[in-house]
């Protein structure tokens, strides 16, 4: 029963607010150069981490700009190249459009045109037409024993006249 006094009597010596167990063992001078080794030791492996942490935090910067500086010094050469091959193409794809638009405005300046074609027709047509006019006078002229290859002088001579053909004149 001792005991159980003995305890309890500890157990409220440890509630009180100024006699907790932390007071009574950094009061106890048992052991106490073997915790300041063990605290010396503890505080210069923090501070030493600190340091260390320190020194990386403090060139981190320089160690990114440092990857950066290689990563464009690697890269660079190829992106030049891949600009220039752009540029090529570029050029070409230009000089196709400008190819392609000139084509587009010659096909639309020959629609344009069509009247001008419609007109060398009708002339074509008359000239035709005019031949056949020249061919029937020779043919009506001659006679029926001549030579094929004599010249054309008389109807030549028929057209120019006043009395002659004209291109309006019709085919009676």
């Amino acid at each position: 029963m001792d005991n159980a006094f003995n305890y309890s009597q500890y157990r409220l010596r440890a509630m009180q607010g100024g006699d907790s167990l932390y007071n009574r063992m950094a009061t106890a001078n048992l052991f106490k150069e073997a915790q300041d080794a063990e605290l010396e030791y503890k505080a210069r492996k923090v501070t030493d981490k600190i340091s260390e942490n320190m020194n990386v935090i403090a060139n981190e910067p320089s160690l990114a700009f440092f990857r950066i500086q290689e990563h464009v010094r690697k890269s660079l050469p190829q992106l030049v190249e891949t600009k220039h091959e752009v540029q090529d193409i570029q050029q070409k794809v230009q000089g196709a459009s400008f190819d392609t638009e000139y084509a587009t405005n010659a096909v639309k300046n020959l629609q344009k045109s069509s009247m001008h074609f419609q007109n060398i027709q009708d002339l074509m047509k008359n000239a035709m037409f005019m031949k056949q006019q020249i061919d029937y006078q020779h043919d009506r002229s001659e006679p029926l024993g001549t030579p094929v290859n004599e010249p054309v002088e008389p109807v030549v001579e028929a057209l120019v006249s006043p009395g002659g053909l004209s291109i309006n004149a019709d085919a009676s």
